[in-house]
């Protein structure tokens, strides 16, 4: 239990207890506690594991390498709910940048920053977006004091589970936000399947949340609720669980084969050149027809079986305005 026995995110007295789950990662042992008062689970050690750690963690590095380019559900969601609101707009932990370049097509004017200098390098050099940068909340509040009270919206999807000082977080948000301006957020949904969240963990994931918990959290600081919502697991996710847990038993390596083939062809002729492009092309086909047929059944089956249950919410997204009178 934490020093003093209080829960770190409403610092409300807490009773000696154990806690409901333990995980251990590289020799730490972590304990999941849930708080009565404001309904967070957070593990303790409550720690950041720092930049370093998500440069070098597989998850991370791989996006950073071959960056998304198009916006998630959440990125498209957060525009529309602001249809006809236009201004600056800040993303905290803005990763490759994929949702700061849907923002500025839209009329914002992007901003962002991340600790992980592979994901600001690629915001940067693949999306050519103007003013990102490799730093902290703490150091861009302190090195652009003319930039506090001026931001309109700000984001930060999937980063609030990473935090471990959450109410330092809310106290510079609130600084940086125009007086009637936004915030917007994602994360794991608390209740959601456990086997299709396996990464909703320390050191990488710290806490847990749900409707109640989140709302009452960022009320508690200041900021009114727009729109609170889970979101559900699409089929699409259920087929690549499937694929990605026993697509090796199943490859063909049709992909392979038809690159190997496409680099040993030197005839430079036009139309001997377009022949591996297409071929490609049906390969491609005929995998993803695969992918369907093997583990379309059983990504099915899970669909229907969550389906009506509030395990196949896997994610959390919140939209709240912060109060006039801050």
């Amino acid at each position: 239990m934490r020093e003093g026995n209080q829960c770190p995110l409403c610092e409300a007295s807490l009773p000696s207890m154990g806690g409901v789950e333990k995980h251990i990662d590289a020799g730490t042992t972590y304990t999941l506690y849930e708080c009565e008062h404001c309904g967070v689970a957070f593990w303790t050690p409550l720690k950041n594991p720092g930049g370093e750690w998500y440069e070098h963690d597989e998850r991370y590095a791989g996006a950073n390498k071959n960056p998304p380019r198009d916006p998630n559900y959440n990125h498209r969601l957060t525009i529309s709910l602001l249809t006809g609101k236009k201004g600056r707009v800040l993303d905290i932990g803005c990763g490759t940048g994929n949702f700061l370049s849907h923002a500025m097509k839209r009329g914002w004017i992007p901003y962002g920053i991340d600790f992980d200098a592979n994901a600001v390098r690629a915001a940067t050099d693949v999306f050519l977006l103007p003013n990102i940068e490799l730093a902290s909340l703490e150091d861009f509040v302190k090195n652009h004091t003319e930039l506090h009270g001026t931001f309109d919206l700000i984001t930060f999807f999937d980063v609030f589970e990473h935090l471990d000082a959450h109410r330092l977080f809310a106290e510079l948000v609130a600084d940086l936000l125009t007086p009637d301006g936004y915030i917007a957020m994602s994360m794991p949904y608390r209740h959601g399947a456990r086997w299709l969240q396996p990464n909703d963990l320390p050191p990488r994931h710290l806490t847990r949340w749900d409707e109640h918990s989140l709302t009452s959290f960022w009320r508690r600081n200041g900021f009114t609720q727009v729109s609170v919502r889970r979101v559900p697991v699409p089929f699409s996710a259920l087929l690549m669980k499937f694929r990605f847990r026993y697509g090796k038993a199943f490859s063909f390596g049709l992909i392979t084969k038809v690159e190997t083939s496409a680099k040993k062809s030197t005839i430079g002729t036009q139309a001997t050149i377009g022949i591996p492009s297409i071929q490609y092309r049906l390969l491609l086909l005929a995998a993803r027809t695969k992918d369907l047929l093997l583990f379309g059944i059983p990504a099915g089956f899970s669909w229907l079986y969550l389906l009506g249950r509030r395990e196949r919410y896997t994610g959390l997204y919140a939209l709240l305005r912060k109060d006039h009178h801050e």
